[in-house]
């Protein structure tokens, strides 16, 4: 269970793993649009006034992952000493989205999603006339620490989509050590730049 949670791309790769990532890409659109949730960025969640449509959210879906991809891709090619699949690469980054399908299932749950608002709304409400005396006060600080609470299966299940990614890239180039790892933070922070802009652009 274990190496299926942290590990899965050491039992699975290839044209199954593809296939399971775009289901999650399309799931979590799906699941998205029907809640009022945008994925606006490789690494972003948020609530969203209006519900988005479906189309929209799963081009966002797309934009994330192939964003990442290309830009693992650039940093792979470049560490890497070894040849490598193409296809294990885009399917394995694809298949590491489903923490997000995860974290848009909870966040689609009435209580949590109505506090979360809730709490938003009013964090954001005392802002313009916040001063010191504000900020510790202890409603304010209450309802930080609850929002906190609130989110952080979501942020959870982003740390563990995260992992899944460096795992994939990881296994594909067979890359390890401190080079590694900086090829990919660099990778995953111009692949959170890049996919933000081109969804603006593309759906703004």
């Amino acid at each position: 269970m274990t190496a299926w949670l942290f590990r899965p791309f050491d039992l699975i790769g290839g044209r199954l793993a593809l296939a399971l990532g775009v289901v999650a890409i399309i799931a979590t659109a799906l699941l998205a649009s029907a809640t009022g949730l945008v994925t606006d960025g490789v690494l972003d969640l948020h609530l969203w006034p209006a519900p988005l449509g479906s189309t929209d959210l799963l081009l966002m879906g797309l934009i994330n992952w192939l964003s990442l991809s290309l830009a693992l891709l650039a940093v792979g090619h470049w560490l890497s000493p070894s040849k490598y699949q193409l296809l294990d690469l885009f399917a394995m980054q694809a298949m590491a989205r489903w923490p997000m399908f995860l974290a848009v299932a909870y966040l689609s749950v009435p209580f949590v999603r109505r506090e979360t608002e809730r709490l938003t709304e009013a964090m954001l409400a005392a802002m313009p006339e916040q001063s010191h005396e504000v900020i510790a006060a202890p409603a304010y600080l209450l309802d930080a620490m609850w929002l906190f609470a609130l989110s952080t299966p979501v942020l959870l299940a982003i740390v563990w989509m995260v992992w899944l990614m460096y795992h994939g890239y990881a296994e594909v180039f067979k890359v390890r050590g401190w080079q590694a790892v900086l090829g990919f933070v660099a990778a995953l922070i111009v692949a959170e730049f890049g996919s933000k802009a081109i969804i603006v652009l593309a759906l703004v």
